[in-house]
């Protein structure tokens, strides 16, 4: 697991949540139920269930962004558009809580 003063584990240890910017203004990725929950303040949201979850890939954009990709079963489950290093902390955070 990333070691990071972004996480936040709930005391039960089945949820798990990361905040991304600064006090989650860019978004919020969760682990609830056999799910990874994205949402963020502009009302993009995707549900993904873990287990179909094979990778996660980032593609650099122009001007600083990314787009952050959920790759399962050969297709794209789910993609947001993040700056560059916060795509690549979700990235490490996804696949390190994956494991």
């Amino acid at each position: 697991m990333v070691e990071s003063e972004y996480i936040k584990l709930s005391k039960n240890m089945s949820e798990s949540k990361f905040n991304i910017g600064l006090l989650g203004m860019m978004g919020k990725l969760s682990l609830e139920n056999g799910f990874l929950k994205f949402s963020n303040p502009y009302a993009k949201r995707f549900n993904v269930r873990v287990s179909d979850i094979e990778t996660v890939t980032v593609d650099a954009l122009n001007f600083g962004k990314a787009k952050l990709k959920i790759i399962g079963k050969g297709s794209v489950l789910a993609e947001t558009d993040l700056p560059v290093t916060w795509a690549e902390k979700c990235q490490q955070w996804i696949l390190g809580n994956l494991k």
